[in-house]
């Protein structure tokens, strides 16, 4: 058996149903889960700090060696926007610190029920606007895994269309964006992992509430933006065993069309969420070609640049 499938089958027989329960319950139990990862000294420094009126939480990793000039990454956590948190990413942070040599900041974005979009989004940047004011860099990478890949890809838009943006690229994991749940994808792989159709219908009616979902704008799935022109180079991560990889791939594809400088990296074999496992080895191996990528993307921003 490979490693891929124990893996599949641990999380199948070991991940809660979360769509049984109340959704308080649900964050809860799932939170309950996260263990402190085991490559603390990944980074030199790891610091909390709070920041904007609603008091939003982020971590800010650095690196040993930090890059000079390098863009800073606001990364935004998964979960369904439902649960997931700094500490549920915190060995993923640090790994991310330590690969690319640049400063993390980790966002706690608020979270539905109790803050339905754009919540989300507005913490992003608020903390993209903090990681500027406060001097830790002058650019930054927008990053995220699932729902947090839709957080940064919402903020790309948003920052384009204020002008100037400060962002160099974005960084998309198996984004979580389609709250019709229409493609193929979502049909032929709605069961036989742990992220099942029905677990991901349960963050959608969590996360919009009363709203129709035939109703809903950019602020929830970017895709539905009026552009797409003029944003960062992506970089967009599926896995073949996620039904959410098709939404994914038409995302790459849509910003692509649009003239952005796009990378799309399929994984044929692998499973929602397989890129932030920690001791996996395809994850290990996503990860080493995804620092790769993103400094591709940004050499691609810097020969732009006049």
């Amino acid at each position: 058996m490979s490693q891929t499938q124990r893996m599949i089958e641990l999380l199948n027989e070991n991940f809660p149903d979360l769509a049984a329960l109340p959704p308080l319950e649900a964050r809860a139990t799932a939170d309950a889960r996260v263990r402190t990862p085991d490559n603390l000294d990944d980074v030199a420094g790891a610091t909390d700090h709070r920041i904007d009126d609603h008091g939003v939480p982020v971590r800010v990793y650095v690196p040993h060696s930090p890059r000079a000039g390098a863009p800073v990454t606001v990364f935004a956590h998964g979960g369904g926007f439902l649960h997931g948190s700094i500490a549920s990413h915190d060995g993923f942070c640090r790994r991310w610190s330590r690969g690319t040599g640049t400063i993390v900041v980790s966002v706690g974005y608020r979270l539905a029920p109790e803050h339905r979009a754009p919540a989300g989004v507005d913490d992003v940047l608020a903390a993209v606007d903090w990681v500027l004011r406060e001097g830790l860099g002058t650019e930054v990478v927008l990053a995220g895994d699932s729902a947090g890949a839709t957080l940064a890809a919402i903020a790309s838009l948003r920052l384009r269309d204020r002008g100037h943006s400060p962002v160099r690229a974005q960084v998309l994991l198996y984004p979580f964006l389609d709250p019709t749940m229409s493609s193929e994808s979502h049909r032929a792989l709605a069961t036989g992992t742990f992220v099942t159709g029905r677990l991901l219908s349960y963050y959608w009616e969590v996360y919009l509430g009363d709203e129709p979902r035939s109703a809903i704008t950019a602020d929830v799935n970017p895709s539905l933006a009026e552009r797409h022109d003029g944003l960062p180079p992506a970089i967009v991560v599926t896995a073949g065993r996620d039904p959410l990889c098709d939404e994914g791939r038409d995302y790459a594809q849509l910003l692509s069309r649009a003239g952005v400088h796009t990378t799309h990296r399929h994984y044929p074999d692998q499973f929602h969420g397989f890129a932030t496992i920690p001791n996996y080895a395809p994850s290990e191996s996503a990860a080493h070609l995804l620092w790769s990528d993103l400094a591709d993307a940004l050499s691609a921003t810097a020969e732009e640049t006049p």
